[in-house]
């Protein structure tokens, strides 16, 4: 009988911890100790969970609008240049690219599978990493889910900038939102290996609105970087690539290529919003339609690899 008791109560008490397991919320950080872990994908769609996205706070140390364009000057040429492998023809054709430049990208490309909403991912960021050359711009991580959506998130180093800035497609078509990589970014928004957390989501169908939110691993939650809402210029294809725009050097090798020497960057839990299921980037969703030669970043010690297929990518130098 004592035998019989105890099993009943070994019983309960698993039973108990899947009931806990099963009620946490989706968009809560996994307990645990040491580094916080990676936050999952949460649902913003008008019936999801978190529905009331008002709730959100925004994120600390934002600049918007006229501001965020004014921080940014002087980018937006070199952005455009670097999209030019990525964009519609139509548009690509539109882009002026400086000839002495190069602008070659590689990473993961989302298909348009006509249900997409959003894309997330863990994204590499640096304090360390500052070009030398003033022509030198160096994007990456970078990412813009498919479906046609308003916002692109991008990890923007130049010789006097290192944030991580939200370009509109919709409007604009000009960075719009702009956070600086500093010590409360650090301490706010990376998970303590060098990595933040973005998500783009689709959070009104009816007027293509988009959100784009960063993790705040301070509180477990997500705050609120940009909205926009349109019809985008970018086309329906999206990305989370590496990217760049650099001058190249005498020798034949681009000033990005020493400005990156001995810092890994990557991203990594890569998953896709479709019909309100979030799945990780692979083979069935996303492709490396994007990828250009690996010569073409005249940068002979740099080593980029899809770690596993589509959902990390990572490039050393």
């Amino acid at each position: 009988m004592r035998q019989r008791t105890g099993l009943c109560a070994a019983l309960l008490a698993s039973s108990v911890i899947a009931l806990i397991a099963v009620a946490a919320p989706a968009g809560a950080a996994p307990s645990g100790s040491g580094s916080p872990s990676t936050p999952k994908p949460f649902s913003v769609t008008a019936t999801g969970p978190n529905a009331a996205r008002s709730s959100h706070a925004t994120v600390h140390g934002v600049l918007l609008g006229a501001s965020a364009r004014e921080h940014t000057a002087g980018q937006t040429t070199s952005f455009l240049a670097a999209h030019a492998g990525l964009l519609p023809r139509a548009k690509a054709q539109a882009v002026a690219s400086p000839a002495a430049g190069i602008h070659p990208a590689q990473g993961t490309g989302f298909v348009d599978e006509g249900n997409d909403q959003g894309s997330f991912a863990v994204q590499s960021v640096s304090t360390s990493l500052h070009p030398t050359d003033s022509g030198t711009t160096i994007y990456t991580p970078t990412m813009y889910p498919a479906g046609g959506a308003c916002i692109e998130v991008s990890t923007v180093y130049t010789s006097s900038t290192q944030a991580v800035e939200a370009w509109d497609w919709c409007n604009h078509i000009d960075f719009e939102a702009s956070v600086a990589i500093n010590s409360d970014f650090i301490s706010r928004y990376t998970n303590g290996s060098g990595s933040y957390t973005v998500e783009i989501a689709q959070t009104d169908a009816s007027n293509n609105t988009w959100t784009a939110y960063l993790y705040d691993y301070t509180t477990s939650s997500y705050d609120t970087f940009y909205t926009s809402a349109g019809s985008s210029q970018a086309g329906t294809t999206g990305w989370d690539v590496n990217e760049l725009y650099s001058n190249v050097q005498g020798n034949g090798q681009s000033y990005a290529c020493a400005d990156m020497a001995g810092i890994t960057f990557s991203a990594n839990d890569i998953y896709v919003e479709l019909g309100g299921n979030w799945v990780l980037a692979s083979p069935s969703n996303a492709n490396t339609e994007f990828d250009q030669p690996a010569a073409n970043f005249d940068c002979p010690a740099m080593q980029y690899q899809m770690v596993t297929p589509y959902n990390h990518w990572q490039v050393t130098d």
